[in-house]
Parts: C-alpha cells; sequence; structure tokens
C-alpha cells in the first residue's frame, strides 16, 4: 500500500470532522506542528514494533528509551524522567496522540481514567513518522478537511488571496467563535494558541504569509516558522573567509545543540530514499540492488541540501565507493561521476512524478543544482528535458 498526497486526501474525505458536531477541541493543539507530530508517531511506530494491535497509553510512548534519545538527540530536551519538563512533555506526546484520534488514525478508549489507544491506520501513522515533509503533508491535508467541514474554508480563502490585516483579524475571530462556542474551552487565551498553528501550517504550504508574534508576517512563512525547534543552526549566517568546520567550533551551544535534530532529518532523508529506490539510480536493475544512500553534494560541504531526498542518490556498494568516492575516500567526490548522479536522479525524479507520485520535488531538485553548482540558471519552468541539458552543459565545463 502506497499513501501519498491522494491517498490521504482519500482517507480524510471518508470523515466528517465538522467541530460544530464532534465538540472536540483537541482536533488539533498547540503541539501539534510538523516535527513534534512526525516525532511522535516515530515513537508510536517504534513503541508498538510489528504489533500493530498493541494498546498503549501516552505514557507508555513518553517514558520509552527511545522516546528519550530522541528528545535528547534531537530536540535537546532534558530527560524525558525530568521532573521540571513533566508538563511541557505532557502537552508533546498527548496532544498529537488526541489529533491522532481525531483524525481517525487511533482508535482512543478511556481505562480507569487514562486514555488508551491503539493504531487504526497504520500505513498513515508510519508516513507521518517517517520525514517532517510527510507530517506536514498530513496537517494541512486533515486541517483543511477540518475547517471545510466547520464551515470556516471561506475566511481562510479569503486571508490566502487578500494577505492583510482585516483577513486575518476576520478569520481569527472566526476561529475563536468556532472554538468558543462549539467547544468546552470558553477562555479567551487558549483558542490563540491552537489557531494559529492551524492558520501557519496551511499558509506555508501554500507559500503565503502567516502569523508570527501574532501578527501578519512580512513575508510568506519560513519552515522554522512552524517547527517546535525553531533555530536552525544552518540558517547562522557564517562569516566569510571561515570555514563550516571553524565556525562551528566558534557558535554559541544553543546553536550547535539543534545538530542533533539535523542529524535525525538527514538520516530521516536517507532513509526514505533507500526504501523509496529498490535498485541502484543509476542502472534501475535488479542486479544492481542499491545499499548505500550518497550525497550528490556532499554533506560537509553542503549541510543545508544533506536533508533533501532530490541531494540524495541509491547506489550500490561498489558505485558509491569506487566511482561517487574513488578509492573509498568519503572526503572528495569524483565531478564526472557527480554529473552521472545528477542526471540520474532527474531521471527517478521524473520516473516517479510520471508514475503518479510526489514523493520528489523538482523545484528542491533545481535548488540543489544551483547551490551545489554555484548557480541561478535552473528552475522548474526548464522541464525535465530543459533540466537536463543544462546538467549536460556543465558536465562539459568540468
Amino acid at each position: 500500500m502506497r499513501v501519498d498526497d491522494k491517498y490521504i486526501q482519500s482517507f480524510v474525505d471518508r470523515h466528517d470532522y465538522d467541530v460544530r458536531k464532534s465538540h472536540n477541541a483537541r482536533f488539533t493543539d498547540q503541539k501539534c506542528i510538523p516535527d513534534v507530530v512526525c516525532a511522535v508517531a516515530e515513537c508510536i511506530i517504534e513503541f508498538i514494533s510489528d504489533d500493530v494491535n498493541k494498546v498503549f497509553t501516552k505514557n507508555d510512548v513518553w517514558h520509552s528509551d527511545y522516546a528519550n534519545n530522541l528528545l535528547a538527540e534531537c530536540f535537546t530536551k532534558p530527560d524525558t524522567e525530568n521532573e521540571s519538563m513533566s508538563s511541557e512533555y505532557d502537552k508533546f506526546f498527548a496532544q498529537p496522540m488526541k489529533m491522532f484520534a481525531a483524525a481517525g488514525i487511533l482508535d482512543e478508549n478511556k481505562v480507569n481514567r487514562a486514555n488508551s489507544y491503539h493504531v487504526r491506520e497504520y500505513e498513515i501513522l508510519k508516513y507521518i513518522s517517517l520525514r517532517e515533509k510527510n507530517a506536514l503533508t498530513f496537517l494541512d491535508i486533515y486541517l483543511t478537511k477540518v475547517m471545510k467541514d466547520s464551515g470556516c474554508m471561506p475566511f481562510f480563502d479569503r486571508f490566502f488571496k487578500e494577505q492583510d490585516k482585516k483577513s486575518l483579524d476576520s478569520l481569527r475571530d472566526k476561529l475563536m467563535s468556532l472554538i468558543k462556542e462549539y467547544t468546552p474551552i470558553k477562555r479567551n487565551y487558549e483558542p490563540p494558541r491552537i489557531y494559529n498553528k492551524i492558520i501557519n501550517v496551511m499558509a506555508f504550504r501554500r507559500r503565503k504569509k502567516g502569523v508570527v508574534k501574532g501578527m501578519l508576517s512580512d513575508f510568506p512563512l519560513t519552515i522554522d516558522e512552524i517547527r517546535y525547534n525553531r533555530v536552525n543552526w544552518r540558517d547562522v549566517d557564517k562569516p566569510k573567509g571561515v570555514s563550516r568546520q571553524e565556525y562551528a567550533s566558534t557558535i554559541d551551544n544553543e546553536v550547535k545543540d539543534y545538530a542533533g535534530y539535523f542529524e535525525r532529518s538527514v538520516n530521516q532523508a536517507k532513509k526514505f530514499v533507500r526504501d523509496l529506490e529498490q535498485y541502484s539510480e543509476v542502472h534501475h536493475y535488479p542486479a544492481y540492488t542499491a545499499t548505500d544512500a550518497h550525497h550528490i553534494f556532499m554533506k560537509s560541504e553542503y549541510p543545508d541540501l544533506a536533508d533533501m531526498p532530490e541531494n540524495i542518490i541509491a547506489l550500490t556498494g561498489t558505485e558509491h565507493y569506487t566511482y561517487a568516492h574513488p578509492n573509498r575516500n568519503t572526503q572528495r567526490t569524483d565531478p564526472d561521476y557527480q554529473m552521472v548522479c545528477l542526471i540520474s536522479k532527474l531521471d527517478s525524479i521524473e520516473r516517479n512524478f510520471q508514475n503518479g507520485n510526489d514523493d520528489y520535488s523538482l523545484a528542491d531538485f533545481t535548488k540543489v543544482l544551483n547551490e551545489g553548482l554555484n548557480t541561478d540558471e535552473f528552475n522548474e519552468q526548464l522541464g525535465y528535458e530543459g533540466i537536463k541539458a543544462r546538467i549536460l552543459k556543465f558536465l562539459r565545463l568540468y
């Protein structure tokens, strides 16, 4: 079973998420943002292992070793047993689980005053757990359906069209009314914590302005604005003339702490490509079983491309360590073979699209090309053949 945008849309279309009928205040919440939702889904998948019928509670997942390691390494948070973080961790795990239950991905039951869960839609939960982009896709499709069912979508449409304070105020008034009138939430301070997250998730996927510090943003939102881990060490300006390695040793610990989250994103992207591509993307034959995930432009030199599947190609071990990295020297890449990898990756992206899937982004691939080749010649309007022709032009320059 293949989960993609169409599959998720079909899933949500089978449900009525009208808050005016359900009166469910926890259809989403403050912590229901892409990186948290992805992480909690991952922790659930790890906790149940192969037993899709396993019953669990929030505390079971929260206090698991896997969750403890993930929060420490990727979210730079204290131990999950730290009492001072109890309230924060309760929300971190409980809110996405309540949302999954509202969406129909988990079944929720009361047992001795505590909520217990089991997985109803394993494939969708697994999809969400694989990478932040998948969690974002799910959230947008799901929240859009909730807003349509609840009669709020015309206010979103107006805001996304007009992008001004008046339309934003009108949208927020509508969402405040929805939550206070039809759910148990009655105090004024709580709804904004919920609806600003909804607005921003939907705005980001539409490349629109959203809400920053309670105000209309000056520009379309960046992914950083909708993350729990908001600081991104890759976005910090590096002085000219200073190597990345030298700069990494001098920047504040607060920024370096996000390296754990970055490594997780890189590993998720590599796993995503390995799961997607069974055979070498250079040869595409069963005799060339893919075993390695190779960064076309090296992670050490291009960290901002390192967690993009469009910069990762599945290769055989021989291709990886004989051709991509001659003599197994992982500190350098062969420039000619790099071009072979770029053309092969473009073929994979086109093949994926022709098969009706959208696992890759052609726009993101052009970003890889422009940054990796230090140019601005590539854009998705060129199409596959136009992009390939320009890659070949660069091959002649090498």
